[in-house]
């Protein structure tokens, strides 16, 4: 049930602009008045109207409801002069002002038809045994505290579906079902507000697997409820990853752990690896292994790993692997690495070796620093074996390295003994043409011809003996342009990918 207050006197608007086509307009415009209910549900409804007349004769007034339907309202037995209830029409009170009305949204026009009547309040009651008294506050409807009933009919539970598949559900409520929202886990798939409700899924648009699917119904009051079935979607790759095997853990210092496994495979591919830490995700990574930080101090940590394809196919979980981190307290260092050894096997690469250095928890890691020409050194990179190899140098350059072994604690050792080398320089090969030029029909030798070869802006001429034999020498590796011409013969450009020493015969065709 609605209250509508309405005050109807002479108003701004001129009456031609607001009368609507249900009512015919009265021959003197006394006012009129406007305003919008909004109905909780569809029923049927009774207006009633809180009337003041002047008189016996001036004693109605016209309301409109929706554009659509006119009631001359008031007359009969009327007290002038007092502040009465009206829920009747067409001066005959047995011809209520009732109707049935859709949820949502209606209008009212109140147009004055006779002089002197006052409205203050037009109170839509759906308790058609209600009758108003005071300012109708009595009729009021209590709120609505009851949720729908809702069904969801499909999917159905542990259905399998591929590509769209169709939601649908029933809904009912004492006032009326005012929407019912589609949800896949917690994302909104979708609503529907009529009846029967009902959406299409594209289920290729999510990961293969496990779906919770619920309808939400909502009423007017916002009370809502739920039903839920669990389904799997399977589209396009089916087929999950195997089972990530021989997962190994490592404690790297009193909060971390280095967690590595041996991949898993599929038959398109495995996209990525989730780490479980006791029972909880921590990560989802490419690779196979994983340092876990942040961790508490000398706690046993249970981990698992679960690979991943690209269509959301999850691999049965691996085999745990329990460990522990480092005790905090850990204050000695590892001893120093020694016999530093290197070796430039090219002009861009430095290979290093050293002999391990002992601790009492164990050495966990090795930094090689570096210097360049006597310069200030930096880290160049970490290894967890006596061995790396710097692949970051230029030829011909003085580098000077040194190590620092780590241990789980962060404890570092002194730094080992410097080691300078020179790296060699960069030996560029020459590479030889060579050929012979002969006539196209005749196949004899060209004497002295002539080989013209473009090297950048410059051109070199290359003479050919009598028996038409040249020879270019000392060329650097690469793409040339070589013309080969002599008198009376048409020319013959060629392009030679001189890679090494080679024969390259060229035949001239008479002019």
């Amino acid at each position: 049930m609605l209250v509508l207050v309405l005050v109807l006197g002479p108003v701004a608007v001129p009456f031609s602009k607001v009368f609507a086509a249900a009512c015919t307009a009265p021959s003197t415009d006394y006012g009129t008045a406007t305003n919008t209910i909004t109905v909780p549900g569809t029923a049927t409804y009774r207006l009633w109207t809180r009337m003041y007349v002047p008189d016996a004769t001036n004693k109605t007034y016209l309301l409109e409801v929706d554009g659509a339907q006119c009631f001359t309202v008031g007359g009969g037995t009327i007290t002038p002069a007092t502040w009465t209830w009206v829920d009747y029409h067409s001066a005959t009170i047995n011809s209520k002002v009732q109707l049935s009305l859709s949820q949502g949204n209606h209008s009212l026009k109140l147009i004055g038809k006779a002089p002197g009547v006052k409205i203050d309040r037009v109170v839509a009651v759906s308790d058609l045994n209600c009758v108003p008294n005071g300012f109708g506050d009595n009729c009021d409807a209590p709120d609505d505290t009851t949720p729908p009933s809702v069904t969801l009919t499909s999917p159905t539970e542990d259905a399998t579906l591929t590509g769209t598949a169709n939601i649908t559900a029933t809904a009912t409520d004492d006032v009326g079902v005012k929407k019912v929202e589609f949800y896949d886990n917690s994302s909104l798939l979708g609503t529907d507000t009529a009846s029967p409700y009902e959406m299409t899924w594209d289920t290729v648009s999510v990961p293969n697997g496990t779906h919770l699917v619920t309808a939400r119904a909502y009423d007017a009051a916002n009370n809502v409820s739920s039903d839920s079935n669990t389904v799997t979607t399977m589209n396009g790759d089916a087929e999950p990853p195997t089972q990530p095997t021989n997962v190994k853990g490592t404690a790297v210092s009193y909060s971390s752990i280095k967690l590595t496994w041996s991949a898993s495979t599929d038959n398109v591919g495995v996209k990525e690896y989730n780490v479980i830490r006791d029972g909880v995700p921590v990560a989802v990574i490419s690779g196979t292994e994983y340092a876990d930080g942040n961790l508490a101090a000398n706690t046993s940590y249970e981990y698992k790993i679960v690979a991943i394809d690209a269509a959301g196919n999850t691999s049965a979980t691996s085999s745990a692997v329990t460990v522990k981190t480092l005790e905090v307290g850990d204050t000695e260092p590892p001893t120093q690495p020694t016999r530093l050894n290197a070796t430039a096997p090219s002009p861009t690469q430095v290979n290093l070796s050293w002999t391990a250095s002992g601790d009492n928890t164990g050495v966990v890691a090795y930094d090689v620093y570096r210097s360049k020409n006597n310069g200030v050194a930096s880290k160049v990179g970490t290894t967890t074996t006596t061995s790396f190899g710097d692949a970051s140098v230029s030829p011909r350059t003085n580098y000077t390295y040194y190590v620092v072994a780590r241990d789980g604690a962060g404890n570092s050792s002194p730094a080992s003994d410097k080691v300078t080398i020179k790296t060699p320089e960069v030996i560029r090969r020459k590479v030889r043409l060579t050929g012979t030029i002969t006539n196209t029909k005749t196949k004899k030798a060209v004497s002295y011809s002539r080989a013209t070869i473009t090297v950048g802006k410059s051109r070199y001429i290359y003479q050919a003996d009598r028996r038409g034999r040249y020879a270019i020498n000392s060329l650097n590796p690469g793409l040339y342009n070589i013309t080969h011409s002599a008198r009376g013969y048409k020319s013959t450009a060629l392009s030679v990918n001189v890679t090494d020493s080679m024969t390259q015969n060229v035949k001239l065709e008479k002019r």
